[in-house]
């Protein structure tokens, strides 16, 4: 027993110390530049390609300490992918987090296909050095000797970055930059500089740890990337960002964590780091040793010179957006026009449209739908979800349990239990997450998702595990005998689009959703006005799960199967991507990015099967620095512009006055 307990340390210290150096290089960057670099984990497994196919090329060819080369090289590859996404990209994206995190998944996106077009897509051992290859016997076990190599080098690297953060000059600058950006920068200290090296050096680590941890982690171009990255973020979190003695003894904690787990209790491993996580922040959220500092102080700053001073994101303010998407009072009396003609579009559709092109539709429409869920508290409410998919699977699910296991047909029933069920969940969790704000709660909503996910995959005897949940099953309206195929399917879809789109339109813009704006641009203010700010925020959220768990529903009833990757980090991404394309807080803005996304997902994947993820990616790019306040406000210009022409003296245009009342609401809200 005790030579068992012994084993199980070593493999939960030696997994602890990776933890800890894939880690170290985000918790420098999350700590200094408030920055979640979502392509940490795509370094890594680059890195980790290129130092792997170096060894072998070496070794091959008897070049001595092939090993160590191949260490050096990956360290550099990642600190060159480091400089390059720092200066070329994340520089001018600083004041913009939510820009930050779609960036860097579009650059997951490219890096991923790109060492897939490369290197294949079969994963890669990492080669053991020949001074390494041998092991001790503790009991019945050998441990190799490079576990041991690991623990050295990572309790090597966690004193050497030690004494560099809180004995240097350097390292005072950092954590100067750390605890209030504006003053360290009236000081002197060339930020831009500082916050370049911080990045390369993280990115370095990343490189450098990918060669000794790769055998642990596991190399490959699909999962690697996401998985470290969570990896990353979970550490960082527990241990506390900006903190080295954090970052080991958070990487410590859930390696031994891991290794206990998966000896005694190995149902229960998958689960380990979320629940550890959403543990730690509800108890400490600046992590168990986080350095004391106001982790929003320098959005803060930023947000006071956007003149936005809302929840935390400094995306395009929503009244700013509102107001440039606003239709011209010339046209207001045509308010309904642009959308008779969308709706009369897509209820000609299947007219001329091929059954695939109609089936393409009806999921343009669940992630239009999708997506404008999100726009309640992204868009309206400025609040950076990344776990959002979690509400769209469990509505998924949700309907397709009931159905398979309690044989109900009714649509109206299964409607009413996934919205009972959808707004629990969302209430349960939004009460949670709402005790965070800026990066926090981007972090821990993104941890719910990862966790409703990893049980979706493990508890195989309900959910159907990794393969998913097949049901098929067509809507009993009760009232109509319908002979459901693929265009009766589609109607049925648009109905029920249609009518949520009505009723979010609705509350938007009714005196609850102008107080979510209002939140948003200035809470205080808000307070000060007699408005219960943290339940405005906590209905929204929930509204926000009802209808995406409808729009999983939804796809549920289309496609018939649903599987863990819906309710995951790669699903989360998609309506934040969107949201950007078309343009936050209009509602319709999202559903045109929504179009775009689905199509050119598409038809990049007919045409360039094999690269369409490069293309996705390099769209996220293009989007971020391109079209960061959406194309909605152009398209509304447009309109107007035509309107002008058509109406140049204002005959026909029907132009309501404004109440008092609506007048002071608006001024409330603003």
């Amino acid at each position: 027993m005790f030579y068992q307990i012994l084993n199980i340390i070593i493999n939960g210290v030696s997994y602890g110390m990776v933890l800890f150096l894939i880690a170290t290089g985000m918790s420098l960057t999350m700590g200094l530049m408030r920055v979640v670099n979502m392509s940490h984990g795509a370094i890594y497994m680059f890195s980790g390609y290129v130092a792997v196919k170096t060894y072998t090329t070496l070794n091959s060819s008897g070049v001595p300490c092939a090993w160590l080369i191949a260490l050096l090289v990956g360290t550099l590859v990642g600190a060159g992918f480091g400089a390059l996404l720092e200066i070329g990209f994340l520089r001018r994206l600083y004041k913009y987090p939510t820009y930050q995190v779609l960036l860097t998944i579009g650059m997951i996106n490219i890096l991923n296909n790109v060492a897939q077009w490369i290197w294949g897509g079969l994963p890669l051992s990492t080669p053991t050095p020949g001074f390494l290859s041998g092991g001790v016997w503790i009991g019945s076990t050998k441990v190799g000797y490079f576990r041991f190599f690991v623990i050295v080098v990572g309790l090597v690297l966690a004193v050497l970055l030690w004494l560099f953060q809180d004995k240097t000059r350097v390292g005072a600058q950092i954590r100067a930059g750390m605890d209030n950006r504006e003053i360290s920068s009236t000081l002197g200290i060339n930020n831009r500089l500082i916050f370049t090296g911080v990045f390369v050096l993280g990115s370095a680590i990343a490189g450098f740890s990918a060669l000794l941890g790769g055998s642990m982690t596991g190399l490959n171009t699909g999962s690697t990337s996401w998985n470290v990255l969570t990896y990353s973020i979970i550490v960082v979190i527990v241990g506390g960002a900006g903190s080295i003695q954090g970052a080991l003894l958070g990487g410590l904690i859930l390696g031994l964590a891991n290794s206990f787990l998966t000896v005694y209790l190995p149902n229960f491993t998958s689960f380990s780091f979320y629940a550890i996580l959403i543990i730690v922040l509800l108890i400490k959220p600046a992590g168990l040793l986080g350095r004391k500092m106001d982790v929003n102080k320098a959005i803060e700053a930023d947000l006071e010179k956007t003149g936005s001073k809302g929840f935390g994101d400094v995306m395009p303010r929503a009244e700013l957006t509102i107001t440039h998407s606003r239709m011209s009072p010339l046209l207001v009396g045509y308010r309904g026009f642009p959308w008779f003609i969308v709706v009369l579009f897509l209820a000609l559709c299947p007219l001329f449209f091929s059954n695939y092109n109609v089936s393409m539709m009806s999921k343009v429409l669940i992630y239009a739908l999708f997506a404008a869920s999100l726009d309640i508290v992204m868009g309206y409410g400025g609040m950076r979800s990344f776990g959002h998919a979690a509400f769209f699977g469990l509505g998924g699910y949700v309907m397709g349990l009931v159905a398979s296991f309690w044989g109900i047909k009714s649509f109206w029933l299964l409607l009413i239990i996934v919205v009972v069920f959808s707004a629990v969940a969302s209430a349960i969790i939004s009460y949670f997450t709402l005790k965070f704000s800026g990066t926090y709660f981007l972090i821990i909503t993104m941890a719910f998702g990862q966790l409703l996910s990893a049980i979706a995959e493990k508890w195989s005897g309900v959910t159907g595990g990794s393969d998913g949940l097949n049901v098929s099953i067509n809507p009993e309206l009760g009232f109509l005998n319908i002979k459901w195929g693929g265009t009766s399917r589609y109607y049925f879809v648009l109905i029920v689009t249609v009518i949520c789109f009505i009723l979010l339109k609705l509350i938007m813009r009714s005196s609850f959703g102008r107080s979510i704006v209002g939140v948003r641009e200035n809470e205080g203010r808000m307070r000060a006005l007699g408005y219960n700010t943290w339940l405005t925020k906590y209905v929204s959220c929930i509204l926000a799960g009802v209808f995406a768990g409808v729009a999983g529903m939804l796809y549920m009833y289309i496609y018939r199967t649903i599987n863990p990757t819906v309710l995951n980090l790669t699903t989360s991404a998609m309506p934040k991507i969107m949201l950007i394309l078309g343009g936050v807080a209009t509602l319709w803005g999202p559903a045109i990015g929504a179009a775009i996304i689905i199509f050119f997902q598409t038809y990049s994947g007919i045409l360039f099967s094999e690269r369409w993820m490069l293309l996705l990616g390099l769209l996220y790019v293009v989007c971020v620095l391109f079209l960061r306040g959406g194309i909605s406000p152009y398209l509304m210009r447009l309109y107007n512009w035509a309107g002008h022409k058509l109406f140049p003296d204002g005959k026909g245009a029907a132009v309501p006055k404004r109440s008092n009342a609506s007048a002071n609401a608006g001024k409330e809200a603003k």
